[in-house]
């Protein structure tokens, strides 16, 4: 009897945190994400300023956290820090419903068209990376620093994806440094194929994302940088979406299976591939890299 008590007291426990758990998920659903991301500020070091949404989605008890910065794209850009968040809602759903992602610090902030997340767009094949980091992208990653300083983000949790525009910001800022981020979500993007560039990217975990019929980024953008990660031994995942065009992004960052990819990821702690691919072999390689529908 007293065996038998103990069972059925852990089968309520579980079932109280459950629904306890259950609970906080419907609370919280019941803000849109424009409530739920508070509007605020980031200051760099010459006291310039650039719009941010918030998501503490925390406790003081799990400190230091994961951080996800999240870039958005071209058409988002501006001073109203608002039009960033649409097209990350899909995420947001998704977090709010999967109780296995843990508590952590989402950022999304917002640069103008005159001040991108990158200098230059990487569309060509022999782009190169400027030698300074555009300086919308340098406020984000003085901001990070700031974070890990004050012990509010795990420096060896921190996460940075983006679509578009975002895209290319997110290569950019890996390439540019190495050993800093976890992993990395660029979504419809590009960057640079140099040797340096490309083997600092390869310090960081990858799982890019690209519509094969894209009209606005081309996916040889993705394709190329893929083939060239694959000749470090590194062992990227790529997501290519057969026919999608451009606008793929609610798709990518709304997938459960990437989300809980991302939250798996560690500062270096790369996996690696059993062997280098072949330059020769491109599409051989895409055909491995590229996870269906």
């Amino acid at each position: 009897m007293g065996k038998w008590l103990r069972r059925f007291g852990s089968v309520v426990a579980g079932l109280c945190l459950g629904w306890g758990l259950l609970a906080c998920s419907v609370a919280e659903a019941q803000f849109s994400m424009a409530e739920q991301f508070s509007a605020e500020v980031l200051t760099n070091a010459f006291g310039e300023t650039m719009p941010v949404r918030v998501w503490r989605k925390y406790q003081p008890k799990d400190l230091p956290v994961p951080v996800v910065v999240l870039l958005h794209g071209s058409g988002e850009c501006g001073q109203d820090n608002a039009a960033q968040l649409g097209p990350f809602n899909a995420l947001y759903k998704t977090v709010l419903v999967d109780s296995t992602i843990p508590p952590a610090l989402y950022l999304l902030p917002q640069c103008t068209q005159g001040n991108a997340w990158v200098r230059t767009i990487a569309f060509k094949p022999d782009y190169r990376l400027p030698r300074y980091p555009a300086p919308a992208l340098k406020t984000v990653k003085e901001h990070l620093d700031e974070l890990v300083c004050q012990g509010v983000a795990d420096p060896e949790r921190i996460y940075i994806g983006g679509y578009s525009l975002g895209g290319f910001g997110t290569w950019d800022a890996i390439a540019r440094w190495p050993d800093y981020f976890a992993a990395a979500v660029p979504v419809c993007g590009g960057g640079s194929t140099q040797e340096a560039a490309v083997k600092a990217a390869a310090t960081t975990s990858i799982w890019a994302f690209h519509g094969s019929a894209d009209s606005s980024v081309p996916v040889d953008c993705t394709r190329r940088l893929i083939a060239a990660l694959s000749q470090t031994g590194v062992a990227t995942k790529y997501t290519e979406y057969p026919n999608a065009g451009h606008n793929i992004w609610s798709r990518a960052f709304g997938d459960t299976a990437m989300l809980r990819w991302l939250f798996r990821q560690r500062r270096g702690q790369v996996e690696k591939r059993s062997e280098p691919g072949i330059v020769g072999a491109v599409f051989g390689q895409l055909l491995e890299f590229v996870t269906p529908d």
